[in-house]
């Protein structure tokens, strides 16, 4: 088996960091309990049009984000510099909600980032898809203080953002990750374990609820049930590109 430190001596080429980067994206696949992939033409050709535009109208994001900064509706929001706006491609066929921004997102501007981020890059690196194919936001705009817990009010305090950033997007699916972006987009207080592994109703788009990327940081038993219900998600990617 191969050393990826006595490698980086060995090799100062960019090959040998492609090597390093394919190792550990494949044993984060085995770690998921993902067998192989499918590389037939037709899936091959189903997975390059996941990131193509649709026909949408998006020209109000712009002024969606403009009201998440300028917004003061709760106690959260008196530093401007806390509110983090969702990115990635607003015209994606799949978005990702989480939870709370982190004290990572408002440093880099984005919503997950830090270790979190590190992890959700290689989900969706395994789902065969980018940051940039994806729309990537946060149920909750800002950064919580220490210590402090989301309350209800102001879960739905952001609810009203969140509802108009996804009705200008438009996605197909959605996969929610964690329980705050569960409760926020399916109004409700029933436990995440009870919600993943099944799709759900968001004013027509379909949910998929499962486990942060922040609690298989600290529960990474969890991996194969997160991979089991991100491969529903594959799937009916899949059936919406090939329709």
């Amino acid at each position: 088996m191969f050393d990826s430190s006595m490698r980086k001596e060995t090799f100062n080429h960019p090959v040998a960091d492609i090597l390093e980067g394919l190792s550990a994206h494949l044993k984060f696949l085995s770690e998921l309990g993902c067998a192989g992939l499918v590389c037939s033409d037709q899936s091959l050709e189903i997975i390059q049009g996941w990131g193509a535009d649709k026909a949408k109208n998006n020209s109000n994001l712009s002024g969606i984000y403009n009201n998440f900064i300028k917004c003061r509706n709760c106690s959260l929001s008196k530093d401007s510099k806390q509110i983090v706006c969702g990115a990635g491609n607003q015209k994606a066929r799949l978005a990702i909600v989480g939870g709370v921004a982190s004290p990572d997102d408002v440093q880099a501007g984005k919503p997950f980032s830090g270790k979190a981020g590190d992890l959700l890059d290689k989900i969706i690196a395994a789902m065969n898809l980018t940051r940039d194919q994806v729309y990537i936001t946060r149920a909750i705009k800002c950064c919580l203080p220490a210590n402090k817990k989301a309350k209800i009010t102001d879960v739905n305090i952001c609810k009203s953002y969140l509802d108009k950033e996804l009705r200008s997007v438009k996605p197909d699916i959605i996969c929610a990750f964690g329980e705050i972006a569960a409760m926020s987009l399916l109004e409700t207080s029933v436990p995440l374990s009870r919600l993943r592994g099944r799709f759900h109703d968001y004013k027509g788009m379909r949910v998929m609820p499962t486990y942060s990327p922040e609690y298989l940081i600290e529960n990474m038993d969890a991996k194969r049930e997160v991979w089991e219900d991100l491969k529903q998600v594959i799937g009916e990617m899949e059936k919406l590109t090939s329709a």
